[in-house]
C-alpha cells in the first residue's frame, strides 16, 4: 500500500464524546470557594537551584503533614468534580447527596495485589465503605451500582483505577475515573437523580472525580490562611479587627460602601460576645464556618497586604513574572476570567500585552518575553494550537517540535484542539499534517504522526481499514491491533469504523478473511469481536480446553470458543488454574497444537497466543515480531505503539526486556529505524515529560537558541515542570534546566523562564484565582495602585507595612519608589508633583511635620505661613520625636532654627510653641523674674504662669526652671517678686504640689468671708486658705460660701467694678488678680486671662502667648467655648483678630489664630492659601493634604464652612493641572477616615472593646521593648508604632474615663491592675501614683503623660528585669488585683490649724493619721462606682516621712 491509504480523509475530526446536558432550571450553582509569611521548599529528589530568602513570601501552598500518594488500604474521598457532591452510600446503593465529609462517605481502596504499594493509573482496586464495611459494586451496565458484601473472588467488585495526567502514581487531589469490569465508567448524573450507574465507555464530565485522602484533608489547616486574612483586616495591627477596620476593608473589596446592617450583622456574628472587638481566635472560627466566602477572604488578604501591592506596583514586570510562573495553566485561565467579570477589568491578556508595547510607559520588553507572556496567558487549548501551528507554519516543517507535541497530545483536549485549529488555519489539522509531513522519505513518520494525532478508536479503525483496503489484507496488522482492545476499546473501535467508513467491522473483517486456509482464523477473529463478558465455570474451562487439544490433532472450533471470547482478567485466572492441574503453560500447550504450513494456520496460531498472554506480553511480542528478520514492519510497529498510556509505555520497557532477554526496546527501535521516525516511535514510549526535556534540549544546543520553540515547550511543561527538570537533568548529565537558560537567554525573558523552570509543580497553590487576578491588576494599574493603597491606609498600617517590605524584599520601599521616580521609563511621563506627592505618602507623621518644618526654612525666606501651621498644631506626645528627628535629619536644634529665621512677637510665640511645654513656661517666668534696663519684673506674668497652672504642672516647671537656668524659682521668686503679698501666694501656691488634707469648707467660707468684708487683713491666712486647694476643693468652698451667704458668688464680688479694696488685703493689685485667679475654676481662670493680655490699651504680647502655646485641642475647644461666657469675652477669634495689626504683624496674629483653632481646621486654612492668589504653591499642597491625611473628613468640613460651602475637591479640581497629580490630590481629599477617642492626640486605631484586646496588645508591646532594653543595655525609645500598640490599653479605658480620651483615676487604677504592675492599694498608693503619672499636671493622664511614664518603665530595671508581664488570656485572669479597701480620709472637722506663716502649705507637719476629729473610712471601691472619687481624692491625707514632711516631687525650695 502506498503512503496515501495510511491516512484518514482530509476532512477528519474526532468525534466528541456526547455529553447528556442538564436541564438550565435544574443545574445547580456552586461557588468554589510581628506579619506572618511562608517559605518555601525544594523537594530533595528534585535538580532545581535553591530559591533566594523570602522567595514568594506570601504564597501558601495546599501541603499537609501526612504524605500525599494514596497508598493501598488509605482512607479517601470520592468527590464527583462537576457536581461536588461526594459517593457515599443510601441503604445498600450508591449515591452522591451530599458535599460534606462524614463518616458515611469515608472509603478505603485496597490493590486487587493486597500490597500499600502507591495506587498508579491502571492498577486494579477494590473499594470498601469504611463504616459499613460493604464493597462497591457494578453489577451490569443498566442497574444502579450498590453495596454488598466482601467477595474478592467477584469480578463485580473489582474496578480498574484510571487516573488523569502524569505522572502515573496517584495523589490526594488527582482526577480519576473508575472503570467497571463491562469497561464503563462510574458516572453521576447529578441532573437527574442521585444514583450512580456506569452505563458509558466514554470518558466525560459526569465520570469525572477528584481523589481526596482522609489524613491529608484531616492534617490540612486552614490556620495560615487565617493568619494571612486576618493582619489583612488588622489595618492597625494591634491584633483586632475593629468595625472600623471590617467595613474599611469591605469598602476596598466591594467598591463601595457596605450597608451598616450588613457590618453590623458580620460583626455580631465574629464577634458573638459583643466586645466589638474580633481577635484572631474569634475570626479564624468565622471564618470557617462560612463568615464570608473563601474568595472574598482571599481577596482582603491581597488586597490588605500593603508590602506586596506596593512591590507588584513598583516592579510590575517582577509581578507579571512571579504570578505567570507560579500558577497551574487552569488557574491562569480562571484568573483571567475574574479579571474580566469580578474586577471589570477588561481583558488581562490584551492589557498585558498593550502595556508591555508601549514604549513611553517603559516596558523595554523584549519581543521573546512578550511572546512568553503571551503564551503564558493562552488557554490550553489556545497554547496547543498554536504551537501545532508554529510548527507547520512556513517553509519548511520543525519534525523536532511537531513530533513532541503529537506523541504528547492531551487527551483530553483532543477534540478542542482539532476544532479550534479549524477555526484559526482554515485547515483541518490532519490535513495540515499530512502535507507537511508526507515527502518522499516522510511516509512511515507521516503515519506516526497522522495517526497518533487521530482518537485512538478512529486511529485503530484507521489501521484496521488501511489493512483490509486495497490489493491482499495485512493480517497481522488485523492481530496486532485487535489483540491489544479489551472489550471496551473493541466497542469503540467498532463504533468507530462504522461512523468513519459506513460499514461494519465484523462485516468487513469477514469478507477479507474468507480463504480457504483462512476459517480457523476468521472464527477466532470473530468469536473476539462479537464476544461480551459472561460468566464461566473456571474449572470446566479449563478441563475443556485441555480435551480440545488431547488426542489427534486439536478441536479449533471448541478452543477458539473457549480462548477468543475470554477477557484478560479471566485468561489470567485460567492460565494459573491449567498450570496448577497439568503441570504445563497453556500458552506453550496451545502454541504446539496450532499453526502449520499454511499461512491461514499460522494467523489463527498468532490469535489464540494473543488471546492466551497476558496483554502487555503480547504488545511486546507484537512488537518484537514487528522488527525481527530482514526489514521491518513499519505499519505494525506504528499500530502498536500509538496511543499508549503512561503506565501501559513504562510496562511495555520492562516486560519487552523481560521477554527477550534483556533486550532493550528503545535500543532496537534506533537500530531498526532512523530519522524523524526513529524519534517518533521513541516520542511514542516515553513520558510527556522526557519527551518535553528533549525538546527544551534542542531549542537550546548548539549554536543560537530556538525562542520560539524553548517558549512553547517551557509553558506546556509547566504543569509538570519537576518532572520535566528531572528528565533534563538526567539526559544531560546533571546539568539544570536553570543552569541552561541562564546561560542562553537574558533580560526579563530570562527572569520568566527562570520562574517556570524553577517552579514547584507538585505542591497545589491554596489561592484562588481572584486573588492572582487582583495581583496583575495592581501590576497592570500600578500608578493607580500605589495611590490607592497609600491614600487609602492608615499612616500606622504604611508604617507596618514599610517595615515589611524592607524584610521581605531586601531593600526599603521608599528607595525603591523613589529610584523608580527617578528612572527614565515608565515613570519618566509622570509629572513630578505626583512623584512627590506619591513618595510623601509613605511619611509617617513626624517624618512629615519634621520635613514641612524643614522645607518652609530653608533657602531664601521663610514661609511664615506654613512654619506657623505645622508648629502650631505639632501632637504634644509627638516633641521629643519630632525634636530628635530633626536634629538626626538637618544637624541641626529645631528651635535654633526657628530661632534664626523669626523674628519680634512672632519668633517669642514660636519659640515657646516649639519648646517643650514645661521649658516655655520656666523661660516666660525667667525673663518675667529678669527685667531689661528699663523694666521691671513683669508681675502679671508670674501669676498668669503660676495660678494657670495645675500642682503638677507646677513641680514641672520648678523642675524644668532648675534644669534651665540652675536655679530654684522659688528661691528666685522670694528674691526678685516686689510685691510681698504676691511673692507669698507665688511661693505658697508652688509649694502646694498635695491637695490639703485637712478642710473644713463651712469654716473656709466663713473666713473668706471676713477677707472680702475687710474684716480679715490677713494676707498669710488668706494665702493659707486658698493655696493648698484643688479646684475641686475650691470650688466646694464657693458652694458653701454661696449657701451661708445668700447665694453670693465670692468671684463676682471681687470682679465687681468700682468696688474699693484699699483697706482690705487686696489693696494689692497683683495680688488681687492672683486670689482671683484661684477662685476661678481652671478654663474660667485661663479665659479670664487672656482676656485680660488684650483688654485696654496695648496687648500683652508676652503673657498671650505664653497662655495660648502648648494647648491640647480639648483646651482650644474649651477655651473658645468658655471666652464667650466670660465679662468683656465674645468670640476668641475676634477677640485676637481686633487686638493685633494685620499689617504690622500678620505672621503674629495668624499664629495666635493657630494656637486656638482647631488643627483641621489650622490645615483647611493652609490648603486654601496653598492655592489662593496668583497660582498654587503645589509643594505646599502636597505637604498640608499629606500631614491632614488621617483626619482628611475633618479638614473637608472645615475647608467646606471656610469657603462658602466650596468642597477642597473643587478647588483642587480648578487649582491643579497635571491629570496625574490631579487624581492622586482628589482620592486623597476623598479620603474615608474613621473617628474615635483619642484622634486628635495623634492615635491612629480605634479604642478596643474589650479589655483582654486592649491589655494582650499592650502586654505583648511592653514585654518586647523590655527585653530590648535589657538585651541592649541602652535607654529604649518606643518607636510611633510601638506607642500605637501600646496606647491600645490607653484608648480602652480612657474612653471609658469621665474625661475620655484622657485616664481618670478609676481608670487608672483598672488599668494599672488589668496590666499586672498596680499601685500597692487603692488608697493613697494609688493618688501616689496617680499624681506620678499626671505629667502634664493637668489632673488626668494625658496620652502624653501615659507615653512618658511607659518610658520610664521601660527603661526601669524594676520592669526589664522582672518577669514579662501576661501574653494570654489565661495568664490575665490569674493576675492578683491589689485591694481597694477603706481608706481615712477626712470631712468637715476642724483639723489642726498649725501651717508655715511663711507662705508654706497647710500640709506641711500633718501627719498621715490626720490631726483632726473629722476623719472617716471611705470606700475607694464604691467612689469609682458611685462617681465620687474626686471628692474623696481630694479628702486623702497625702503620705508623710517619719518627720511629718510630705513625700513626693517637691521643689527644692519648699
Amino acid at each position: 500500500m502506498g503512503c496515501g491509504s495510511s491516512v484518514a480523509p482530509p476532512e477528519y475530526v474526532p468525534q466528541r464524546a456526547e455529553e447528556a446536558e442538564a436541564p438550565p432550571a435544574q443545574v445547580e450553582e456552586v461557588t468554589s470557594g510581628g506579619f506572618v509569611t511562608v517559605e518555601q521548599h525544594e523537594r530533595k529528589d528534585d535538580p532545581v537551584r535553591p530559591k533566594p530568602e523570602n522567595f514568594l513570601p506570601f504564597v501558601r501552598r495546599d501541603v499537609s503533614k501526612v504524605p500525599v500518594e494514596i497508598f493501598g488500604g488509605d482512607h479517601i474521598y470520592l468527590t464527583f468534580t462537576h457536581s461536588d457532591m461526594l459517593l457515599g452510600m443510601d441503604g445498600d446503593r450508591a449515591s452522591a447527596t451530599s458535599k460534606e465529609y462524614t463518616p458515611g462517605h469515608v472509603f478505603r481502596i485496597w490493590r486487587k495485589d493486597d500490597t500499600n504499594k502507591v495506587i498508579g493509573d491502571g492498577d486494579e482496586i477494590f473499594l470498601e465503605h469504611a463504616e459499613s464495611g460493604k464493597y462497591l459494586e457494578c453489577k451490569d451496565d443498566h442497574s444502579p451500582m450498590g453495596f454488598v458484601d466482601k467477595d474478592l473472588s467477584s469480578k463485580t467488585q473489582l474496578f480498574t483505577w484510571c487516573k488523569q495526567g502524569r505522572p502515573i502514581r496517584t495523589k490526594h487531589g488527582d482526577t480519576v475515573y473508575l472503570e467497571t469490569y463491562l469497561h464503563h465508567f462510574m458516572e453521576y448524573r447529578y441532573f437527574e437523580d442521585d444514583r450512580i450507574f456506569a452505563k458509558r465507555w466514554e470518558r466525560r464530565k459526569a465520570t469525572t472525580m477528584t481523589i481526596q485522602k482522609k489524613a491529608v484533608v484531616e492534617s490540612k489547616s486552614t490556620e495560615l490562611a487565617r493568619k494571612f486574612q486576618f493582619q489583612a483586616f488588622d489595618l492597625d495591627g494591634n491584633g483586632n479587627i475593629t468595625k472600623a477596620e471590617l467595613d474599611q476593608v469591605l469598602f476596598m473589596v466591594r467598591g463601595a460602601e457596605v450597608p451598616e446592617d450588613e457590618i453590623n450583622t458580620m460583626m455580631n456574628a465574629a464577634d458573638p460576645s459583643g466586645s466589638g472587638q474580633i481577635t484572631f481566635e474569634k475570626f479564624a472560627k468565622w471564618a470557617d464556618e462560612g463568615g464570608m466566602s473563601e474568595e472574598e477572604l482571599q481577596h482582603v488578604e491581597v488586597l490588605g497586604n500593603i508590602a506586596q501591592r506596593c512591590n507588584d506596583s513598583i516592579h510590575d514586570n517582577g509581578a507579571f513574572i512571579e504570578v505567570m510562573g507560579t500558577v497551574a495553566v487552569q488557574t491562569a485561565m480562571d484568573m483571567q476570567v475574574d479579571y474580566a467579570k469580578k474586577l471589570k477589568a477588561g481583558d488581562m491578556a490584551e492589557k498585558i500585552i498593550e502595556k508591555a508595547a508601549k514604549e513611553s510607559d517603559g516596558w523595554f520588553f523584549s519581543g521573546n518575553w512578550k511572546n512568553a507572556m503571551k503564551a503564558l496567558l493562552e488557554g490550553e487549548v489556545h497554547l496547543w494550537v498554536r504551537c501545532l501551528d508554529d510548527a507547520m507554519r512556513g517553509w519548511g516543517t520543525d519534525e523536532s517540535s511537531l513530533t513532541a507535541l503529537i506523541c504528547t497530545m492531551p487527551e483530553r483536549l483532543r477534540v478542542d484542539i482539532f476544532e479550534e485549529y479549524f477555526k484559526k488555519t482554515g485547515q483541518h489539522l490532519l490535513t495540515a499534517i499530512r502535507s507537511d509531513t508526507s515527502g518522499i522519505m516522510g511516509c512511515a513518520y507521516s503515519r506516526v504522526m497522522v495517526w497518533q494525532a487521530m482518537a485512538p478508536e478512529d486511529c485503530r479503525a484507521t489501521i484496521l481499514n488501511n489493512a483490509m483496503e486495497g490489493l491482499g489484507t495485512d493480517e497481522t496488522q488485523l492481530i496486532n491491533v485487535l489483540c491489544q482492545l479489551n472489550y471496551q476499546e473493541r466497542d469503540a473501535v467498532k463504533e468507530a469504523y462504522f461512523r468513519m467508513y459506513q460499514r461494519d467491522l465484523l462485516e468487513h473483517i469477514m469478507d477479507e478473511t474468507n480463504g480457504y486456509f483462512e476459517k480457523d482464523f476468521k472464527r477466532a477473529l470473530k468469536v473476539m469481536l462479537e464476544s461480551q463478558e459472561a460468566e464461566y465455570d473456571l474449572d470446566a474451562d479449563v478441563e475443556a480446553m485441555k480435551a480440545a487439544m488431547d488426542g489427534w490433532g486439536a478441536d479449533e472450533e471448541a478452543l477458539t470458543k473457549l480462548v477468543c471470547s475470554k477477557t484478560a482478567k479471566q485468561m489470567e485466572d485460567i492460565r494459573a488454574k491449567y498450570y496448577e492441574k497439568f503441570g504445563e503453560e497453556l500458552v506453550d500447550r496451545v502454541k504446539s497444537e496450532t499453526g502449520g504450513m499454511t499461512a491461514g494456520a499460522c494467523y489463527f496460531r498468532d490469535v489464540m497466543l494473543g488471546c492466551i498472554r497476558h496483554p502487555m506480553v503480547q504488545l511486546a511480542h507484537s512488537v518484537r515480531a514487528c522488527m525481527e528478520g530482514w526489514g521491518k514492519n513499519s505499519n505494525g510497529l506504528i499500530g502498536c505503539l500509538v496511543h499508549l498510556p503512561d503506565f501501559k509505555k513504562a510496562a511495555l520497557i520492562t516486560t519487552y526486556a523481560k521477554e527477550f532477554k534483556g533486550r532493550n526496546l528503545l535500543e532496537d527501535i534506533k537500530s531498526e529505524c532512523g530519522g524523524d521516525f526513529e524519534r517518533a516511535l521513541l516520542s511514542l514510549v516515553t513520558p510527556a515529560p522526557e519527551v518535553w526535556a528533549h525538546a527544551l534540549r534542542g531549542a537550546m544546543k548548539g549554536l543560537g537558541t530556538s525562542d520560539s520553540i524553548l517558549i512553547n515547550f517551557m509553558v506546556l511543561a509547566k504543569d509538570e515542570m519537576m518532572e520535566v527538570r528531572k528528565a533534563f537533568c538526567k539526559e544531560n548529565k546533571a546539568q539544570l534546566l536553570e543552569d541552561w537558560i541562564d546561560y542562553e537567554c537574558s533580560g526579563d525573558y530570562k527572569d520568566t523562564l527562570m520562574m517556570l523552570a524553577g517552579r514547584n509543580s507538585e505542591d497545589p497553590i491554596e489561592l484562588l484565582p481572584l486573588y492572582w487576578a487582583q495581583r496583575c491588576k495592581d501590576a497592570i494599574s500600578n500608578i493607580d495602585t500605589l495611590m490607592d493603597v497609600l491614600v487609602s491606609m492608615p499612616s500606622v498600617a504604611i508604617k507596618r507595612h514599610t517595615q515589611l517590605y524592607g524584610e521581605v524584599y531586601g531593600s526599603p520601599l521608599r528607595e525603591n519608589l523613589e529610584k523608580r521616580c527617578k528612572e527614565q521609563c515608565s515613570w519618566f511621563t509622570w509629572t513630578d508633583w505626583f512623584k512627590k506627592a506619591l513618595t510623601g505618602l509613605l511619611d509617617m507623621p513626624v517624618e512629615r511635620i519634621v520635613r514641612v518644618a524643614y522645607e518652609a526654612m530653608k533657602g531664601w525666606g521663610t514661609d511664615e505661613y506654613t512654619l506657623t501651621a505645622v508648629l502650631c498644631t505639632m501632637p504634644e506626645n509627638l516633641y521629643d520625636d519630632i525634636h530628635k528627628l530633626y536634629r538626626e535629619k538637618y544637624e541641626k536644634k529645631l528651635l535654633d532654627h526657628v530661632k534664626s529665621e523669626t523674628s519680634f512677637n512672632y519668633k517669642k510665640l514660636l519659640e515657646y510653641q516649639t519648646m517643650p511645654k514645661w521649658v516655655s513656661r520656666a523661660t516666660a517666668l525667667n525673663r518675667a523674674l529678669t527685667p531689661g534696663m528699663f523694666s521691671s519684673v513683669a508681675q502679671d506674668q508670674l501669676i498668669r504662669v503660676v495660678i494657670c497652672s495645675t500642682m503638677q504642672e507646677r513641680v514641672n516647671i520648678c523642675k524644668a526652671y532648675k534644669e534651665e537656668f540652675g536655679k530654684d524659682l522659688i528661691i528666685h521668686i522670694k528674691h526678685e517678686c516686689p510685691s510681698e503679698s504676691l511673692k507669698l501666694v507665688l511661693m505658697a501656691v508652688l509649694n502646694s504640689v498635695h491637695p490639703s488634707a485637712h478642710q473644713n469648707y463651712e469654716a473656709d467660707a466663713q473666713k473668706l468671708k471676713s477677707f472680702l468684708d475687710g474684716a480679715d487683713g490677713s494676707v498669710k491666712g488668706l494665702i493659707k486658705m486658698l493655696a493648698g486647694k484643688t479646684p475641686q476643693q475650691v470650688e466646694e468652698v464657693k458652694t458653701k460660701y454661696k449657701a451661708m451667704f445668700d447665694d453670693q458668688d465670692p468671684v463676682e464680688v471681687l470682679e465687681a467694678d468700682g468696688a474699693d479694696w484699699s483697706n482690705t488685703v487686696f489693696k494689692d493689685s497683683n495680688f488681687h488678680c492672683a486670689v482671683l485667679g484661684l477662685l476661678r475654676d481652671p478654663i474660667t481662670r485661663h479665659a479670664c486671662a487672656v482676656r485680660d493680655c488684650m483688654v485696654g490699651w496695648g496687648t500683652d504680647d508676652t503673657g498671650l502667648i505664653t497662655l495660648l502655646v502648648h494647648m491640647t485641642e480639648r483646651q482650644r475647644r474649651d477655651l473658645r467655648s468658655k471666652y464667650f461666657d466670660i465679662i468683656n469675652g465674645g468670640d476668641l477669634y475676634d477677640a485676637i483678630k481686633a487686638d493685633t495689626s494685620w499689617i504690622i504683624s500678620g505672621d503674629y496674629r495668624t499664629a495666635l489664630l493657630a494656637l486656638v483653632k482647631p488643627v483641621p481646621q489650622v490645615w483647611a486654612e493652609a490648603l486654601r492659601s496653598s492655592m489662593k492668589g496668583l497660582g498654587t504653591s503645589d509643594n505646599l499642597l502636597i505637604n498640608w493634604m499629606i500631614m491632614a491625611k488621617d483626619r482628611m473628613d475633618e479638614v473637608r468640613e472645615a475647608f467646606k464652612e471656610l469657603n462658602d460651602g466650596q468642597t477642597l475637591q473643587e478647588w483642587l479640581e480648578y487649582d491643579i493641572s497635571g491629570q496625574d497629580y490631579k487624581n492622586l490630590m482628589l482620592k486623597l481629599a476623598s479620603r474615608r477616615c474613621p473617628r474615635f477617642n483619642g484622634q486628635e492626640v495623634g492615635l491612629s486605631q480605634e479604642p478596643p472593646a474589650s479589655k483582654e484586646d486592649a491589655i494582650l496588645t499592650f502586654t505583648k508591646c511592653f514585654n518586647k521593648l523590655c527585653r530590648q532594653r535589657k538585651q541592649s543595655g541602652k535607654t529604649v525609645t518606643p518607636g510611633e508604632d510601638d506607642e500605637q500598640e501600646m496606647g491600645c490599653a490607653f484608648l480602652y479605658y480612657g474612653c471609658k474615663s469621665s474625661c475620655a480620651p484622657n485616664l481618670d483615676i478609676p481608670g487608672l487604677w483598672d488599668l494599672t491592675n488589668a496590666c499586672g504592675f498596680p499601685p500597692a492599694d487603692g488608697g493613697p498608693d494609688l493618688v501616689a501614683t496617680f499624681h506620678e503619672w499626671n505629667y502634664s499636671g493637668s489632673g488626668e493622664i494625658t496620652w502624653n503623660d501615659f507615653v512618658r511614664e511607659m518610658f520610664t518603665r521601660i527603661n526601669d530595671p524594676n520592669h526589664f528585669e522582672a518577669d514579662p508581664l501576661p501574653e494570654t488570656i489565661d495568664g490575665l485572669t490569674n493576675l492578683t488585683w491589689a485591694p481597694c479597701q477603706p481608706v481615712q480620709v477626712y470631712g468637715n472637722g476642724n483639723p489642726d490649724d498649725s501651717g508655715d506663716e511663711d507662705g508654706g502649705n497647710g500640709n506641711v507637719g500633718g501627719g498621715s493619721g490626720g490631726g483632726g476629729g473629722g476623719g472617716r473610712g471611705a470606700d475607694f471601691g464604691q467612689a469609682f462606682t458611685n462617681g465620687t472619687w474626686k471628692d474623696l481624692l481630694c479628702n486623702i491625707p497625702p503620705e508623710v516621712d517619719g518627720d511629718g514632711v510630705l513625700t513626693g516631687p517637691l521643689p527644692t525650695g519648699a
